[in-house]
């Protein structure tokens, strides 16, 4: 196994499960938390991952395939794509189709909590942009909230230009009729933030 990326809550190795190309992530154990209450937090984080992932997929967003939730490690193994992050293929092309398929995760009435273009895969034939797909649930929850749902939105305007946030919202509109509140709440939030900005500011 080798490993792939490390976060603050896991670490993501590449394996093979029957046979296949996969990913592997663990929950590592935390020292700084009673051990019960760390198992029972990492316990119930994977098995909403693998619920949230399932109930996408079944919805029709491009999500990693779960193969297997080792629940005694707290391990959850997913199928592995091949493809370069959205940060390195912001094409107006497959900005659109990010925001497609995030519309349609939102439209399963689930929020992914870390939308940024790091958390996108493009995959790539020769020099032709094809399908984009949405990785690491870790923070995705079930919530039709037009806050959260907008939280989203934000996450990744903050992670691109005006200019790529815009292709990015004409696929998120193009694949919803709830796009209109959601902005809404979106314009909301950026106004509290320059509130705050000001108040601070004098």
């Amino acid at each position: 196994m080798n490993l792939i990326g490390k976060g603050a809550e896991a670490e993501v190795v590449s394996c093979r499960f029957l046979g296949e190309a996969a990913l592997c992530k663990r929950r590592t154990r935390k020292a700084y938390r009673v051990h019960e209450l760390d198992a029972r937090i990492r316990l119930e984080r994977t098995r909403r991952e693998a619920r949230v992932l399932h109930a996408a997929k079944h919805n029709g967003v491009r999500c990693p395939l779960v193969r297997h939730v080792d629940e005694t490690k707290c391990e959850l193994f997913i199928s592995r794509l091949e493809g370069v992050l959205l940060r390195e293929a912001l094409s107006a092309t497959a900005l659109c189709e990010a925001g497609r398929q995030l519309a349609l995760l939102h439209a399963t009435g689930i929020t992914h909590g870390d939308s940024t273009c790091s958390n996108f895969m493009v995959e790539t034939q020769g020099t032709l942009t094809s399908r984009v797909w949405l990785i690491d649930f870790g923070l995705a929850d079930y919530s039709s909230d037009a806050e959260e749902q907008a939280t989203d939105l934000l996450l990744m305007k903050k992670s691109v230009s005006p200019k790529q946030f815009q292709s990015f919202l004409k696929g998120y509109c193009s694949a919803t009729s709830e796009a209109k509140p959601v902005l809404g709440r979106l314009e909301k939030i950026e106004s509290r933030g320059r509130y705050v900005v000001r108040a601070i500011t004098g």
